[in-house]
């Protein structure tokens, strides 16, 4: 979790009374994309969480884990991870209209939700990574943790993430030596 993760959460805080963070990726652990496995993940989402929003705002957030059922460079099945990643939040909601706050290139998510009936359901709010959180980006943090840049660390993640500085850079050093796509 990261300063861009926080921002996007405190601008779906500021405009929604629930928000749902999902958790992607939950089935996939020990790859260069996904060193950290779900259980930790969460541990640490649900720290950094009411750290910073308070225990009070715990009520409005829900975490939700997203299994992966294709590989993120897959294009031919945007279409049907569209539909799979509406359906998911609907369950978890109990709502077919909601809000999607998205910091990553904005053809990706149109691609997602190709579908007009589902589409008219999204209200989906796409931000410039690089213009709101310093072009904060997970890889980035992947690889400052290898290189033991804790300056990096320090400035692009809460607190609670950088107080297991340790732990994770021993998750992702084992990762990248033993090294699995």
């Amino acid at each position: 979790m990261h300063i861009g993760h926080i921002g996007m959460i405190k601008k779906a805080l500021s405009e929604n009374d629930k928000v749902i963070v999902l958790l992607g990726s939950s089935n996939k652990v020990g790859t260069i994309r996904n060193p950290i496995g779900i259980e930790l993940r969460k541990k640490i989402f649900e720290e950094v969480l009411r750290d910073e929003f308070g225990q009070a705002n715990m009520e409005r957030l829900t975490l939700v884990e997203l299994p992966d059922w294709t590989e993120e460079t897959d294009r031919d099945s945007d279409l049907e991870w569209g539909r799979y990643l509406y359906y998911n939040i609907v369950r978890a909601s109990g709502q077919i209209e909601f809000s999607m706050y998205f910091s990553d290139e904005p053809e990706i998510i149109e691609n997602w939700f190709q579908d007009e009936k589902v589409r008219a359901r999204i209200n989906i709010k796409t931000y410039e990574r690089k213009d709101m959180f310093e072009a904060v980006s997970s890889t980035k943090i992947r690889n400052a943790f290898l290189n033991g840049d804790r300056d990096y660390i320090r400035k692009s993640v809460p607190k609670a993430v950088f107080d297991r500085f340790e732990e994770l850079k021993e998750i992702i050093d084992k990762v990248y030596t033993n090294g699995t796509e």
